[in-house]
């Protein structure tokens, strides 16, 4: 349980805050190992937050894994007699190596001269890199013609792009395999129509909706999906990516969307006023030195909780480990409170959570329950969470 996550980025229209650095933290404190991929701007964005010293540290720690892909995937189109034929493609750039950009990205944050070359050796050789495999491209090409899902895809890339109420249902997009091995797409949506309405939010110089453009957030999903599969992972990604795997693999999934609903029934019992340590570090609120130093101290409690089976509640094990061998009888009001909590169901559903790419509305709060330290011996995991995370909060929250 909570073994492994791998993060992409849930943003893809901010490039300036593609990873949801609140979401990544929060699981830092629950899973065991923490995997993102990462390309030039997640990149940036993880040194920008954390500093070049802290994410070192986070990275030697074992807290976090970093892996930069140096390829890219994108969908190259040409027309053929008047009919668009869509390729699948991987490519590199050799002005955009990823030494060279980690300089670029250092001297932009940190400074230039010796300060950025120093910050870009202190990292360089912690980050994985790795080129997308071939295998992603076999993947994605069975992905397109599947018709059903492919359809679905569709309609779900559309309604995320646009923020209005539009009626998909009647939309249509299938494809079919040409003789030169690429992509033809037959739909009656009218691009033009739609265009109008996108870009009313987002500028033609960024994107505009295309065949090709729903094709390659199709390829990015697939692209998720082996990665964090390589990794034998759960994930954390965009909601349209999450609504995607969770139609096309949704067994995967299930185990991610309860292991968050785990994470949130959990907080919510264990922090009942909920104030969100996510919400926290996203608005800069979280001492980071103060942050690193918790997440260092999270052993202990993430082998413990990595313990707990699966078919276990997380509240459940929590609860019978701390109140070992104590007075808890004797306090009626705790018990009143637990079976208010035993009671809520565990909802699976992937549209009513909001999937993985939410993580969870996690809510974090002063521990009004639970000082069994000096009723208990050995270490359990409420020290952790009251000795470590609880003072965290507090000494922001005043």
């Amino acid at each position: 349980m909570f073994e492994s996550i791998t993060f992409f980025g849930s943003n893809r229209t901010d490039t300036s805050k593609p990873l949801d650095i609140g979401a990544l933290v929060e699981c830092m404190l629950f899973y065991g190992k923490i995997n993102v991929i990462a390309g030039q701007h997640i990149l940036k964005q993880l040194i920008t937050y954390f500093g070049i010293d802290r994410l070192k540290e986070l990275i030697e720690e074992e807290l976090l894994n970093i892996t930069y892909t140096k390829t890219s995937t994108g969908i190259p189109t040409k027309t053929i007699q008047g009919i668009e034929h869509h390729g699948i493609l991987i490519f590199s750039s050799p002005q955009h190596t990823y030494e060279g950009e980690l300089r670029k990205i250092c001297n932009e944050v940190v400074g230039k001269g010796k300060i950025g070359r120093n910050a870009t050796q202190k990292i360089k050789n912690l980050i994985k890199v790795e080129s997308h495999e071939g295998a992603i491209l076999k993947e994605t090409m069975k992905s397109f013609l599947d018709q059903e899902y492919i359809n679905y895809s569709a309609k779900n890339i559309i309604q995320s792009l646009i923020p209005e109420e539009i009626d998909v249902n009647n939309m249509e997009f299938y494809t079919e395999e040409a003789k030169d091995d690429n992509i033809i797409v037959n739909t009656n949506i009218d691009f033009l129509e739609l265009n109008q309405i996108y870009h009313k939010y987002i500028p033609p110089s960024h994107s505009t909706i295309t065949p090709a453009l729903i094709l390659d957030h199709t390829l990015k999903t697939e692209s998720e999906l082996y990665y964090s599969s390589n990794n034998l992972s759960e994930i954390a990604t965009s909601e349209l990516s999450t609504k995607l795997m969770s139609h096309r693999v949704n067994q995967l999934l299930k185990k991610s969307i309860n292991n968050s609903k785990e994470i949130h029934d959990f907080q919510g019992f264990i922090f009942d006023e909920a104030k969100s340590l996510r919400e926290a570090i996203n608005n800069k609120q979280i001492n980071l030195d103060d942050l690193i130093s918790v997440l260092k101290n999270s052993q202990k409690f993430k082998k413990w909780i990595s313990g707990v089976k699966p078919e276990k509640s997380l509240i459940k094990d929590y609860y019978a480990e701390v109140t070992k061998k104590t007075f808890l009888d004797k306090l009626p009001s705790k018990s009143i409170r637990w079976s208010f909590f035993t009671g809520a169901g565990i909802v699976t559903d992937i549209i009513t959570t909001g999937g993985i790419a939410t993580v969870a509305g996690l809510g974090f709060s002063a521990l009004d329950t639970f000082y069994l330290d000096k009723l208990i011996s050995g270490w359990k995991p409420n020290q952790f969470i009251e000795e470590e995370v609880k003072k965290l909060l507090i000494s922001e929250s005043t």
